[in-house]
């Protein structure tokens, strides 16, 4: 009897936390008489396992709460990580097509101040880049199927980016001012000073030179580099770029002038073909933008 009680102690306690309770419930139910000496005994010797059964599954309940709140939060912050990396795309979504239609309004304005240029828009697709990060040459989403040829010129609102140097159907490649094959004549506003602009070529940043032969006034750093309209290329007035340095080298009877570009050929985006243009004052058509301001 020992060794069955032994062997079998675990099933038996747990019988007796379970029906023990139920008998009291019972017996207490069935009138409202005096507690016995027997009642008592039992709920001491079952109170405790009640006690230890109540506070086990107490733990239980705790654990299983704390782990549903884990998931649930682990389930929230998913949740609010995919609304902040939606509404970033959104953010930046809406600042690009910010910029974009900034672009396009100060583009806009270009043709507005310029309506002896008949122009069409087309967009920058595709850029060749220096080792140094510098745009070299830019292609665009206009071409002979939209009336483009080769050696019309290039404009921005900033002023001229350049020419068309290769044309097909729909495409066409566009060859910068700072070029080192590009050469354009110019007049420095304002100034009794005309010559021709020549693109550097260089690698590492957007520049050009201005050869001259002689200066009728004196020039400032800043001052305003135009198209003079002489080349028949080029229309009159279009903002080139700005005297960078005043420091003259004499090439032959020529004197040369650094000279930095209009345009930032690396935030380029937009641009304008300039397909025709009025002839009428050409040698006299006004620099647009804000003159010699940077």
């Amino acid at each position: 009897m020992r060794e069955f009680l032994k062997r079998h102690r675990v099933a038996i306690s747990s019988f007796l936390a379970l029906v023990v309770p139920l008998f009291l419930l019972y017996v207490h139910g069935r009138s409202p008489r005096k507690t016995t000496i027997v009642e008592v005994a039992l709920l001491r010797l079952t109170a405790p396992v009640e006690a230890a059964a109540a506070d086990a599954m107490a733990g239980v309940k705790s654990v299983w709460s704390r782990y549903v709140a884990l998931v649930d939060l682990a389930e929230e912050n998913a949740r609010l990580a995919k609304d902040v990396e939606i509404l970033t795309a959104e953010a930046l979504a809406a600042k690009e097509l910010r910029h974009e239609n900034a672009r396009l309004r100060d583009l806009l304005q270009f043709k507005r101040e310029r309506q002896d240029l008949e122009t069409i828009a087309a967009h920058i697709i595709g850029q060749d880049v220096s080792p140094f990060a510098r745009v070299v040459r830019v292609s665009i989403d206009a071409g002979s199927s939209d009336g483009v040829e080769e050696g019309m010129p290039v404009v921005s609102a900033q002023g001229l980016v350049g020419r068309i140097k290769v044309v097909s159907g729909r495409y066409a490649e566009v060859m910068l001012a700072v070029d080192a094959r590009s050469s354009i004549n110019v007049r420095v506003a304002g100034k009794g000073v005309s010559g021709n602009l020549e693109g550097t070529g260089a690698n590492d940043e957007y520049s050009a030179r201005l050869l001259y032969l002689q200066k009728a006034e004196p020039l400032v750093v800043g001052d305003t580099v135009v198209t003079s309209g002489h080349d028949k290329v080029f229309p009159p007035g279009l903002e080139v770029g700005y005297i960078r340095s005043l420091e003259e080298r004499q090439r032959g009877v020529y004197y040369e002038l650094q000279v930095a570009p209009a345009v930032n050929f690396s935030i380029l985006e937009e641009v304008a073909i300039v397909i025709g243009h009025s002839d009428a004052d050409e040698a006299e058509a006004p620099a647009p933008g804000k003159g010699g301001e940077r």
